[in-house]
């Protein structure tokens, strides 16, 4: 009977270790509310490259949003492996002594990973055009934001998971202008 009541324990035991591993953002989130802020890279520089740094605009719109988030403790910030994008988040990180972190844009468990490893804290997540409505859209549960034109890059997606998901869209930097 002792080793059939040690053999239960265990496996409720183990059982509730792969149930948290596997626990939805939303679950888990609950417990401990977790702010998600979603930029898209900054302006490019027109280099004729696949992996173009930032150009002048965009250096100004990476000080922007580092003045934007000043007030806000990040716990972590992250980019896809590309200049553009981790240029745009490098200063901020810095100021909050964390290194950026590479993700693959199509990794889609990512965010679900980050968000449940870092219940309760704040971060940043650099990404693209079509990569960042796509993100935005999974934490908040709707496909409400299609993807950015080419010429925007002042978008501020500010998402909550707690209790309840809510979420913001603002505008930072100089406002982005459409070529047309």
């Amino acid at each position: 009977m002792k080793e059939m009541r040690r053999f239960l324990v265990l496996f409720l035991a183990i059982g509730f270790v792969f149930a948290g591993c596997q626990a939805p953002v939303e679950k888990v989130a609950a417990i401990e509310p977790t702010t998600i802020v979603l930029v898209r890279h900054a302006e490019k520089a027109d280099d004729g490259t696949k992996d173009p740094s930032l150009d002048s605009l965009g250096i100004r719109r990476a000080i922007a949003l580092m003045q934007t988030l000043s007030d806000v403790q990040l716990t972590g910030v992250y980019s896809t492996p590309y200049k553009r994008t981790n240029e745009t988040v490098d200063a901020i990180a810095r100021e909050n002594n964390l290194a950026v972190t590479e993700y693959d844009p199509g990794n889609k468990e990512f965010l679900t990973v980050e968000v449940n490893k870092n219940r309760g804290g704040s971060l940043l997540v650099s990404g693209h055009s079509n990569t960042v409505p796509a993100m935005v859209n999974q934490l908040v549960g709707s496909d409400r934001f299609e993807n950015l034109e080419d010429w925007q890059y002042d978008f501020l997606y500010i998402v909550n998971i707690g209790q309840d998901t809510t979420f913001q869209v603002l505008h930072y930097g100089a406002p982005s202008v459409s070529p047309k």
